[in-house]
């Protein structure tokens, strides 16, 4: 999902930040806006300054050529700007979890999504915020496809493009120098070869030809080629070069009045400069050296900027030093968006900057994560460029939307309809949306009624099972009671032969101890030993059974007499109508009346004694979550997902099975009681003690892994208890994705864009036997994804989306042939 993020700054470091932060869907207004204050530090300016200052000694950039004097040896420089460098990130670090900005970062953590697109505009004006480092701030490492931008507090939207304007405007302005007054065409320069820069500049050149032939699928670049005294920017030329599908206009040491009759003749999709930059002190002004002699600032130019932007100029690439004040006049003129230097840049991280950026942006990728993707790359060049990865900087518009490179190609939109076969394309595009509308409404129909319930939760077991196996999860050991115990103890299992366990397992120091066997009442000999147990063991869980009205099988198991409530949880689960579980019940309220009253499960109570050893306890957020560790718990509810009418009560989430086999250790209730079990596999770990033995009336159940064996393997309940507490832990500490289901605007955008494919496939196809391989194809890609996201812990509609498309690509064969 596209999100943008609007994080406002007012005042400064010296006083203090007011923040508001904004979030909402791309292209739609803001859903959440929060107030915030970030309290004074002026200590980060001053470290960054310091940062600086060490940074620019290191010389060999892209600035006016001065004398720079280094004080010590450049391999300690470098470890003094590495030292600052870690300083100023960790100060801005502790800046931003200030206890007043922390519903600004913990809203955050809860609004996005680790597979959200997200642009982040930092909107202030203060020179030293719009200065820092903010890619240092760790919230971005949980977001990959995130990139910062800064942009002004104001800002006004860029007039709409019209081509045709700078063509009339300059047809009045013709001399006797100019080309005949026939229409005006734009040509292309001869191709430039960057050995030449040294000479004088080349002017632009004027080609003609007709109006209506000039090509539109192409992107049109203007490359200012300014002062290059000890810099090399001949690499800069190449990289340019070899960009497909451009028309690049070179301009090398130009004079003023040359960039200015470029910016009014011609339209420009980008704006290139490599050479000398500089910002003045306030950070508010900047200048271009455009050749040996002058230097050119935005304001001098700045109607041949505007009318650049009204003609399409969406893009201005600052290769050179220290550019922030260039990006702040370019947004003052209303550039959509800017990408520069935040400070002196040397020829190897521009070059290389430049050329990581193309590649991405040119091969289809959002210019934002191009930008950060590229910057990563600059990561590589740490040992000899301190903070290089830092430098790349987008200065953005927020009223303009940033364009793809497919954008900028201008492609016709309109295919004529003599170069189609049967039908015009405007016609075709008219007919694929029927199809589209009438899978799209019957699908979700048919969901709503919950006709597709069970063919989607077969899938869905189909899924898990197909998903890679994980390793066990050491943190647990299950002392089970098998069929050779039973025969040896006998049960019920009797009360000493359960304290005598107990007691064993206390002597190597456990963190927390699951019993997942009822004893509402004394079996056999040792109760005693037993309910001392019970009392005086802070370490262990006992187990009862909720009382459901209505049901007479369900009446109810009452927990241990002697053991306090708070180290009580029951072992209740709720299975699907196919006797399938799927999900797990967290929390339920009881009855009043009920002798198990508790409101936690048994796998619950486990995982939070366990946790909270560690210092991590649950806190409750808006909307009914939990969060705990690095895990934020949502309940699902009534009609969610595949689910229909679901018996929603209490705190229910899915259930994220690690594979059956071999999950968790096993020693048998024999080998605990014959000390043969080793001391390092109970400490401080969660032991679960219960029955996995085939009993008369066996606490089994079906789980997605049971059609892997025939017939159906069911698994024991102390088996789904240890599933259930290794879910909760493995979430909070290891930050392993919890199973959520997405949005219900979520899947009917994913069932409406899967058919939307079969619409497309069905009416672009000119053979039908290609039509069909190609939606086989796609349903085997969407199986693909599908599966591919639930190992990232989404549950996202498979079935729904197959019969979309393929009820999409059918009708819109029906259409195509009447």
């Amino acid at each position: 999902m596209q999100k943008l993020v609007v994080l406002k700054l007012d005042d400064n470091l010296t006083k203090g930040v007011r923040a508001t932060l904004e979030i909402g869907p791309e292209g739609e207004r803001a859903t959440v806006e929060i107030p915030g204050f970030l309290p004074p530090k002026p200590e980060i300016a001053d470290n960054y300054d310091r940062w600086q200052s060490v940074y620019r000694s290191l010389g060999d950039f892209r600035i006016k050529p001065i004398a720079i004097t280094i004080s010590s040896s450049r391999a300690e420089q470098l470890a003094k700007c590495r030292d600052l460098a870690a300083q100023l990130s960790q100060q801005i670090n502790s800046w931003l979890y200030s206890e007043s900005f922390r519903q600004l970062r913990e809203t955050l953590l809860a609004q996005l999504s680790p597979l959200d697109t997200v642009r982040f505009l930092i909107k202030t004006d203060d020179i030293v915020l719009r200065r820092l480092p903010w890619y240092c701030w760790d919230i971005f490492d949980r977001y990959p496809q995130a990139e910062i931008a800064l942009s002004a507090t104001a800002s006004k939207k860029p007039p709409p493009a019209n081509i045709n304007v700078s063509r009339a405007y300059f047809e009045t302005l013709q001399s006797d120098s100019d080309p005949p007054k026939s229409p005006l065409k734009r040509g292309t320069l001869t191709p430039f070869s960057p050995l030449c820069r040294g000479g004088a500049p080349v002017p632009a050149r004027w080609g003609y030809e007709s109006l209506g032939k000039y090509p539109k699928n192409c992107v049109k670049i203007l490359a200012i080629l300014g002062n290059s005294q000890n810099i090399d920017i001949e690499q800069d030329c190449k990289i340019l070069a070899e960009l497909p599908s451009t028309e690049i206009t070179f301009l090398v040491e130009p004079n003023r009045s040359q960039i200015g009759k470029e910016l009014w003749e011609k339209n420009w999709d980008i704006l290139f400069f490599a050479g000398h930059s500089s910002t003045d002190s306030d950070g508010r002004n900047g200048k271009f050296y455009i050749n040996k002699t002058e230097s050119l600032t935005v304001k001098e130019l700045k109607h041949g900027f505007k009318l650049a932007v009204s003609s399409g100029l969406q893009l201005a690439v600052v290769n050179s030093c220290d550019g922030l004040g260039i990006a702040r006049q370019l947004e003052d003129l209303g550039i959509p968006q800017t990408i520069v230097m935040r400070e002196p840049v040397c020829d190897r991280v521009a070059q290389d900057f430049l050329k990581y950026f193309l590649a991405y942006f040119c091969s289809g990728k959002s210019l934002y994560l191009s930008v950060r993707m590229a910057r990563q790359r600059l990561a590589e060049l740490e040992s000899e460029i301190p903070g290089a990865d830092w430098l790349p900087v987008i200065c953005q518009n927020p009223a303009a939307n940033p364009p793809t490179w497919q954008e900028l190609l201008h492609k016709p939109e309109v295919e004529n309809a003599s170069n189609s076969p049967s039908l015009s394309w405007r016609y075709r595009y008219k007919i694929g949306l029927l199809p589209i509308a009438i899978a799209a409404i019957f699908v979700m129909g048919m969901r709503s009624l919950g006709w597709l319930q069970v063919s989607e939760l077969q899938a869905f077991d189909e899924l898990m099972r197909l998903r890679p196996p994980e390793s066990s999860d050491s943190r647990l050991l299950l002392v089970e009671a098998t069929e050779t115990d039973i025969e040896k103890y006998g049960f019920p299992l009797p009360d000493g032969t359960i304290a005598q366990a107990l007691a064993n397992l206390a002597q190597y120091q456990p963190q927390t101890i699951a019993l997942d066997i009822f004893r509402p009442r004394p079996v056999g000999v040792g109760y005693a030993a037993l309910a001392a147990s019970f009392k005086s063991d802070r370490s262990l869980i006992g187990l009862c059974s909720i009382k459901e009205s209505g049901k007479p099988n369900k009446c109810g198991i009452k927990p241990p007499p002697a053991l306090p409530k708070e180290r009580l949880g029951f072992s209740d689960v709720v299975a699907d109508a196919d006797g399938t579980l799927r999900r797990h019940l967290l929390f339920i309220q009881p009855q009043t009346t009920d002798g198990c009253a508790t409101e936690h499960s048994l796998s619950v109570r486990a995982a939070l004694h366990y946790l909270a050893a560690k210092s991590i306890k649950p806190k409750t957020l808006s909307g009914d979550k939990i969060e705990l560790g690095k895990a934020v718990f949502a309940p699902i509810h009534g009609s969610t997902g595949a689910y229909h009418n679901l018996d929603s009560r209490g705190f229910q989430i899915m259930l994220n099975y690690r594979s059956p086999q071999n999950f968790i250790q096993r020693v048998s209730l024999t080998q605990l009681l014959e000390g043969k079990v080793s001391s390092n596999l109970i400490k401080e770990r969660i032991i679960f003690i219960g029955v996995t033995a085939p009993i008369s009336n066996p606490d089994y159940f079906f789980t997605p892994y049971s059609a892997r064996e025939i017939p159906y393997q069911k698994m024991p309940g102390v088996l789904l208890q240890a599933q259930m507490s290794s879910q909760i832990i493995s979430a909070a500490l290891d930050g392993r994705p919890l199973l959520q289901i997405v949005s219900l605007w979520q899947e009917m955008l994913w069932i409406l864009g899967a058919a939307a494919v079969g619409s497309t496939i069905a009416i672009l196809s000119r053979r039908r036997l290609f039509a069909v391989l190609r939606a086989i194809a796609f349903v085997g890609i969407l199986g693909g994804v599908c599966w591919f996201l639930l190992i990232q812990g989404w549950w996202v509609p498979l079935v729904p989306s197959v019969v979309a498309m393929l009820g999409a690509f059918g009708i819109a064969i029906v259409c195509d042939r009447v």
